[in-house]
Parts: structure tokens; C-alpha cells; sequence
């Protein structure tokens, strides 16, 4: 995989000085790395019978690479060739043109899978991205904003005015036959108590 696209390399720090065959066959970390590539692979294949465990692990392996930067979805294509030949030479005679033609289909449906892993994981990206921008762009309410406090004090204070003014209002009203302030005055005013009417 990494002999023929050295470009992989560049993606991973600690693979990087690895410049020639030579010094790629020796590297154990490589080697683990490519070992951790192929198991995953296996290990989908084999969860092929268990539907929601395929999908989970397939999607979980494709939305990880989201974190390496300059990767593209186009390089999970890359391991289709090397994977095919591995299998090859792991069986032997018994790769029949029959076999090469179910491992075909089964690795393109395994990829397939991982790139929509990690598309999901992209797109779950960006809509944090903008829930963080819609979250930062609204206004900032009470603790971080006098605003609404001064509102309410003015409002507090416009109706404290207009208490004073009802009780000025229902003192001077004519009185009813009844004792009480005339209710034409002022609709909060009821016999005699300022008494706010309930809606």
C-alpha cells in the first residue's frame, strides 16, 4: 500500500522519514500500522453476519480518519488492490477466479461502508461548527448583559408612576351611592380598594 502511494506516508508524523522500501519494510511501527489496517478488515468481513455490529465498527474505523489531516475519503480506495493480493497469497490454489470475484465484491462493500463512516463523521462536523457559531452569535442575556436588567428596572418604574397616578385618580373620583369610587374613573378601581382586575 505504502510502496505505491508514498504520498500516504505524509499523513502520519511518525511515518514520514520513511523514504525508501527498504526503510518502510524495517519499521515495526509500519508494520503494526499495516497489521492494525488488515485485522480491521478482517474483522468487518467477519462481522458481515452481525448487521448493526458491521455497520457500527465499519463507520466507527471511516469517521476516526476524519482527525488526520489532508486525508481524503478517496484514499480508503487505496487498500482495495493491496487487500486482494494479500488474499491471494494467503490462499494459495485455493484462490479460484470464483473466490477473487466474492472478495471483490465483498471488499468494495466494506469500503463503501468506511467511506460512509466517514462521511457521517464530516457532516456531524460541520453541524457542530454551526450550532458553535449560532450559540457565539446570539445576544448574551442577564449574567453578561445589563440590558435586560435596565428594562426591567424602566418598566418597574413606569408602573410604580402609574400606581401613584390610579390612587390620585380613585381619591379624587366621585363617590357612589354605595361608599365606594366611581369604577368609570378607572377599571382598577372597585369599590373603594385598588384591586388590579385579573385576565
Amino acid at each position: 500500500l505504502f510502496e505505491r502511494n508514498a504520498e500516504l506516508l505524509s499523513l502520519f508524523v511518525k511515518f514520514r522519514e520513511l523514504k525508501t522500501p527498504d526503510e518502510q519494510a524495517e519499521s515495526l511501527e509500519l508494520a503494526e500500522h499495516a497489521t492494525v489496517v488488515m485485522s480491521s478488515i478482517d474483522e468487518g468481513i467477519r462481522a458481515m453476519d452481525n448487521v448493526d455490529f458491521f455497520f457500527d465498527l465499519l463507520h466507527q474505523i471511516g469517521g476516526s480518519h476524519v482527525k488526520i489531516p489532508g486525508f481524503k475519503k478517496e484514499y480508503f480506495w487505496k487498500i482495495e488492490r493491496p487487500f486482494l493480493e494479500a488474499v491471494r497469497l494467503t490462499l494459495g490454489d485455493r484462490y479460484t477466479d470464483n473466490m477473487d470475484q466474492i472478495y471483490q465484491l465483498t471488499i468494495k462493500f466494506v469500503l463503501e461502508t468506511v467511506v460512509k463512516g466517514y462521511e457521517m463523521a464530516v457532516e456531524r462536523e460541520v453541524n457542530e461548527n454551526v450550532q458553535q457559531l449560532d450559540l457565539s452569535s446570539e445576544p448574551a442575556m442577564n449574567n453578561g448583559s445589563d440590558v435586560p436588567a435596565q428594562t426591567t428596572s424602566a418598566q418597574n418604574g413606569a408602573n410604580s408612576a402609574e400606581s401613584s397616578a390610579v390612587r390620585a385618580q380613585g381619591d379624587a373620583a366621585p363617590a357612589t351611592a354605595g361608599g365606594g369610587k366611581c369604577p368609570a374613573v378607572c377599571p382598577y378601581v372597585s369599590s373603594g380598594s385598588l384591586s388590579p382586575t385579573t385576565s
